[in-house]
């Protein structure tokens, strides 16, 4: 089967998975949402385009996390002029400052496998090659520090396959066991783009298993 396969990698990542106001978390691992928008960067897709839902319906997400990183957390002040309103329209009690959080995972490095249409597969694996827009790692501040395209490869009999098989990145974690995350299991992640132009997300189904370090190839 045809699979097109992305290294996530760099100084920071962040993929929001919970973010509320003024906090915005990182899951653990790259959620779905994060890469389609990663994709549609590449692809030159504006925020709202209908394109983009479809790379979330007819694609399927697997990941391994190759190191897994350290969570770390950024702390902003904000200050609004005119007054900041609340979600009821009115002027912020507390004043014009506040403190937002930030969440990214620093030094980590993903392998991730995308499975769907040959055709869909190819179209991305062009734009990942020669992007409209730079592709970011979650936030556009979080730049890759490699090339995320991997190669588009017909080698491997299933993504989990392949997430077992192809070889760790060079400075992977010396940890006994890696994660893996497959679509369709029993696991819920709330990463699937349901509405790109409103930015409502629904439910995904994933399995988690882990593979022994010395079963990846490095």
């Amino acid at each position: 089967m045809e699979l097109l396969i992305l290294r996530l990698e760099g100084p920071l990542q962040s993929w929001g998975e919970q973010s509320k106001w003024d906090d915005r978390d990182t899951a653990y691992m790259p959620t779905k949402s994060g890469v389609v928008g990663l994709l549609a960067c590449c692809l030159g897709y504006e925020r709202g385009d209908a394109r983009i839902k479809r790379l979330s319906d007819e694609l399927s997400l697997s990941v391994r996390a190759d190191r897994a990183g350290k969570i770390i957390t950024d702390f902003h002040t904000v200050q609004g002029r005119p007054a900041i309103m609340n979600a009821e329209g009115k002027p912020r009690s507390g004043g014009n400052t506040f403190i937002t959080h930030r969440s990214y995972l620093q030094d980590a490095a993903f392998l991730v496998v995308l499975s769907g249409k040959e055709m869909l597969l190819r179209l991305c694996a062009d734009a990942l090659e020669k992007p409209v827009w730079a592709p970011f790692l979650g936030r556009r501040s979080c730049v890759p520090s490699k090339p995320v395209f991997l190669e588009l490869t017909s080698q491997y009999e299933s993504p989990e396959n392949a997430l077992r098989l192809y070889p760790l990145a060079e400075r992977a974690d010396k940890k006994p066991l890696y994660q893996l995350e497959c679509e369709n299991g029993a696991a819920v992640r709330m990463d699937r783009l349901t509405d790109p132009a409103n930015r409502l997300f629904g439910t995904r189904r994933v399995s988690v298993t882990s593979v022994l370090e010395e079963e990846v190839p490095s």
